[in-house]
């Protein structure tokens, strides 16, 4: 006589549910956590930068620009990357036109005192808006050593950063 409590033929029985439910539960862990990366990012960006350009970065015409569905296609390119982390490192100043408004006398301050690591989620954030603010979770496209290789570089005026935007925008 066995001392087991559970026979085997009802360990076999147990073991495929089993097996499922762990499957599931891994499956739903790993979207949570996408959930909740992609919510970090929020965090970041609503503490920091939705004051100027609004919940879901929708921008104030003529006041502030819209980033919602812009800042992914300005992300594309290395340039525009580039051009990113340099304006929440070093800020800018000077007129822009976003969606055939111009902004003038524009002037983005400065957010270097924020960790790399707030930095990058806040762009990633903005980087994964569609046209009507709805997140539509890219992933990382910066990374906190992204935005500490910038921070490390030369340091740019607000005015050299905005010399930076045509090239790296263009018409967007």
């Amino acid at each position: 006589m066995s001392n087991d409590p559970i026979p085997s033929e009802s360990r076999r029985l147990l073991r495929g549910p089993l097996l499922l439910g762990l499957t599931l539960l891994s499956a739903s862990a790993l979207f949570t956590s996408a959930a909740v990366r992609a919510a970090d990012h929020s965090t970041a960006f609503d503490t920091n930068c939705s004051m100027c350009h609004q919940l879901g970065a929708a921008g104030v015409p003529g006041q502030f620009p819209r980033l919602a569905g812009r800042a992914g296609k300005i992300a594309a390119a290395a340039a525009g990357r580039n051009y990113l982390e340099r304006v929440v490192l070093f800020g800018m100043i000077g007129g822009i036109t976003v969606d055939g408004t111009s902004i003038v006398g524009g002037v983005m301050p400065s957010f270097a005192s924020l960790s790399d690591q707030d930095l990058a989620d806040a762009l990633n954030y903005i980087v994964s808006l569609d046209n009507s603010g709805k997140l539509r979770w890219k992933g990382g496209v910066f990374k906190p050593a992204d935005i500490a290789g910038a921070r490390g570089g030369k340091p740019l005026s607000p005015s050299q950063v905005h010399q930076l935007r045509t090239p790296a925008v263009g018409t967007l």
